[in-house]
């Protein structure tokens, strides 16, 4: 046991920039993979808190199954429940309090009946007093409200609601655990928020001793389906679009890793070679094959474990970091605080076990290699023979991978087509050791051209090794392949989005809420508006749009209200199937389903739907399939207005669009509009000109971040090419010694690795853009059967012309190290190197 550790440590030690660069692959995986996974419940966490309001936990708490709001028939059936001591309803809005911030602050309105919340909530009043049961217009702030307000008992705070500001008196303050709440009558709140005897939760304490699970079963049960009983329920939208784009970078994580491991691979299957003497001698004194196994795993395993722990440790400092930086979006647009980094136990556990056993796993192919050597064989000294024209059963198994490949492409089928890329890739990986040296010979003249007398010494060294060469190129070929595919779909899917932001936010003038994330953080605005708004001078034709949460066969879909007869004359949909006269369609129950929720849900047009409202299951036909730009990726329904309101009980607008009437002043109409959102501050006024620039500017800032995040992702491939260099230096020691003594200079032997470096770049570049390019139009066309089928695949010029510049650049830089190394190599000492 102690050999076991004593032998692999040791010669960890003696490579320490082998050790070095083969460890950092692993951190970087781990770190990545632990930060994102700790991300999400952090994100869940700052949801949960949102939802569980500002007082205090309750025991249960139900709501609609929909998040919309509900008659007292659930309360009643909840008072008389067994095990259920008190319930209370509540009705909850978020709102953005009008403080002149940006971004601006988010806070949660509570309408409560003072006696009966009471009995379910402990409310320690810290200053002033609770609502008592006569009170018609009053509030009691939180603290954090307070603090953002500088409000205090005795002053008037101002709500935005659909009616305009309200001022409220403030008779108290609560502690609220750090969360922004107002609290008032519950009568009043419905009347603020036009929900006239309506509820959106209800609040339980349970007898002591009461089987929580038993009572929420019984409670569920005697609710039905269109009710969830348990925590408030998260933001559906919110929580969706959050989760996907961290399983993106999670996925980005795993991918770095899964290079690091090619990178790992590469470095003890070079080892094995390189100690193919000293492996002989151990077993010509009596070690066993299973001996030299478990030499070359505990190496890996070193690696592996130190690896892992220091990935930890900058995996919660990328955590912390992504927490900064994202935590002002996330409460712009979502309306969420992060304030503490949350770390399940299991994120550790996946962590560890992905980079320890990434790391196990490429050791034990080598390993296992190792122990297979023939004791002579290992003992006698022998060149690596270059591969001869045989073809090996990996050059076969990617031929027919492309085979496979190219049939999987050419069916149309986006699943097939999905796994037709990875097929290619696979092919490729298989493939690159054949593939090695008829790149080296079509770039050798080039090569030449470059480095006269470098290049072709470069190029030989190359092809004695073409497999060290191959997995080498391979990880850099994941990075390239990725970058090529991204650059093709990113482009497909601007020209897409901004060709509906063109066509869907085409009005002159635009309402915007503060929170564009989630429709129903937003106070929105009522009839009152809706005429006033179509009063002000210069202003044509208008619509509003209104939202709702429902629920189809248990997935969540955001329902958006339009007139079905002033929509079209400001706005149009992009249709995927059906045209702008299936409009008229909605005023009987007719939808229009955008396609993403079309290919989620299975529909077509003519299929009927049914639909989890408030008021029940309602059935609705699909007419048409079509989007906007601002529900293009979250699953939508389009239904009239006079549905939404009699089946979601909402009659608010969240967003309007305006055109302007002939010959009108521009300036004026400003002038008329900033006075009247003086006192409906949840909305902004945007010319429709500046946002659709605006959209702009955020798609190519979002592209070039994305870009950045993709460049890092090369950067296992970086450590792999430095690694291989280096190795080939160490390797190659005597030979620099014979090139020194016979005259060369140092400059050339820079030259030289330099040149190696960039041949190994531009066969990882080859197998890059190959794969990348079948990769894109694999992405392409899944995207296109999840968004829109007017999405089609574009070629990625620049994205090709970007990853070939990257990939040279790579190379460049990573042949900077060994070739200093090389240098400086001492022409005696190198002579005498065995």
């Amino acid at each position: 046991m102690n050999l076991l550790l004593t032998l692999p440590a040791r010669y960890l030690m003696g490579r320490k920039l082998r050790t070095t660069l083969t460890t950092f692959a692993v951190v970087f995986g781990v770190a990545v993979i632990f930060g994102v996974n700790s991300m999400l419940p952090t994100v869940i966490g700052a949801l949960q808190s949102g939802a569980l309001g500002a007082s205090g936990q309750v025991d249960m708490t139900i709501s609609s199954a929909t998040g919309e709001s509900f008659d007292s028939t659930a309360l009643d059936t909840a008072r008389q429940a067994p095990g259920v001591a008190a319930a209370a309803p509540a009705l909850r809005r978020q709102v953005s309090l009008p403080l002149g911030l940006a971004p601006a602050q988010a806070a949660e309105v509570l309408g409560v009946e003072p006696a009966s919340a009471q009995l379910v909530r402990r409310y320690a009043v810290t200053a002033g007093r609770f609502l008592a049961p006569g009170d018609t217009r009053a509030a009691v702030i939180s603290q954090r409200v307070a603090l953002m307000t500088n409000l205090k008992v005795g002053d008037q705070i101002q709500l935005p609601t659909p009616q305009g500001l309200t001022a409220l008196p403030v008779v108290g303050l609560v502690p609220a655990a750090g969360a922004a709440q107002v609290i008032v009558p519950l009568a009043l709140a419905q009347t603020l928020f036009l929900a006239p005897g309506q509820i959106n939760a209800v609040d339980l304490a349970l007898i002591a001793g009461a089987n929580h699970e038993g009572v929420a079963a019984d409670l569920q049960a005697r609710l039905g389906a269109g009710y969830r009983v348990g925590s408030p329920a998260l933001e559906s939208d919110a929580f969706a679009s959050i989760q996907v784009a961290l399983v993106a970078v999670n996925l980005f994580g795993v991918l770095a890793l899964f290079m690091g491991g090619f990178l790992i691979y590469n470095t003890f299957r070079t080892v094995v070679i390189e100690r193919r003497h000293d492996i002989g001698m151990l077993r010509a004194v009596g070690a066993t094959r299973r001996t030299i196994i478990n030499l070359i795993v505990a190496e890996s395993l070193l690696q592996g474990v130190v690896g892992s722990a220091l990935g930890l440790l900058l995996g919660y400092g990328f955590a912390v970091g992504m927490t900064r930086a994202f935590s002002g979006l996330l409460e712009q647009y979502e309306k969420i605080r992060l304030d503490t980094v949350i770390v399940p136990p299991e994120v550790f556990v996946q962590a560890i076990g992905l980079g320890v056993g990434v790391t196990l796993v490429a050791g034990l192919f080598p390993a296992i290699g190792a122990s297979r050597v023939p004791v002579l064989a290992a003992l006698k000294a022998q060149e690596t023979p270059a591969p001869g024209g045989r073809l090996t059963w990996g050059t076969r198994s990617g031929l027919g991978l492309v085979v496979l490949a190219g049939l999987s492409l050419l069916t149309g089928n986006t699943g097939l087509a999905a796994l037709g890329a990875l097929l290619f890739l696979t092919a490729l990986v298989l493939l690159a050791p054949a593939l090695v040296n008829p790149i080296a010979r079509a770039a050798e003249p080039l090569l030449r051209r470059l480095f006269p007398q470098e290049g072709g010494i470069a190029t030989g060294n190359m092809q004695r090794h073409p497999r060290r060469a191959a997995v080498t190129a391979s990880a850099l070929m994941i990075a390239l392949a990725i970058i090529v595919a991204l650059s093709g779909i990113l482009t497909s899917l601007e020209a897409t989005f901004l060709g509906a932001l063109d066509r869907g936010s085409s009005a002159d003038v635009i309402l915007l809420p503060p929170a564009l994330g989630l429709w129903n953080s937003n106070a929105g605005a009522g009839a009152d508006f809706e005429r006033a708004f179509a009063a002000v001078p210069g202003m044509g034709a208008w619509t509003g749009v209104r939202y709702a949460g429902g629920l189809v066969n248990g997935v969540a879909v955001q329902v958006l209200g339009i007139d079905p007869a002033g929509y079209p004359k400001v706005s149009t949909l992009t249709f995927d199937a059906g045209d702008a006269t299936s409009y008229a369609a909605l005023a009987d129950h007719g939808a229009i389903a955008n396609p993403i929720f079309a290919s989620a849900a299975h529909v077509k047009v003519g299929d009927n739907v049914q639909v989890q409202t408030p008021v029940g299951l309602k059935t609705y036909r699909i007419v048409s399939i079509g989007a906007d730009y601002l529900s293009l990726k979250i699953n939508t329904l389009y239904i009239s207005q006079a549905n939404l309101a009699a089946e979601f009980h909402r009659n608010e607008d969240f967003m309007l669009m305006g055109n302007l009437a002939p010959g009108a002043d521009r300036a004026q109409v400003k002038a008329s509009l900033d006075a009247l959102l003086a006192r409906y501050p949840q909305f902004t006024l945007n010319w429709g000109a500046d946002f659709r620039a605006a959209q702009r500017q955020v798609f190519q800032e979002a592209f070039l971040g994305l870009y950045i995040v993709l460049v890092v992702l090369t950067l296992p491939s970086l450590l792999g090419l430095i690694n291989t260099l280096a190795i080939n230096v160490l390797e190659r020691t005597r030979e620099i010694g014979v090139l020194r003594a016979i005259g060369a200079t140092r400059t050339q032997v820079r030259r030289m690795v330099v040149a190696e470096a960039l041949l190994l770049s531009l066969a990882g570049a080859v197998f890059g853009l190959l794969g990348g390019l079948v990769l894109g139009y694999a992405l392409t066309t899944l995207s296109a059967a999840a968004y829109t089928n007017q999405l089609s695949y574009s070629f990625p010029l620049a994205g090709l012309v970007f990853a070939l510049a990257l990939a040279l650049l790579v190379g460049v830089i990573a042949s900077l190290l060994p070739a200093r190394q090389a240098a400086r190599l001492r022409i005696v000492q190198a002579l005498q190197y065995e």
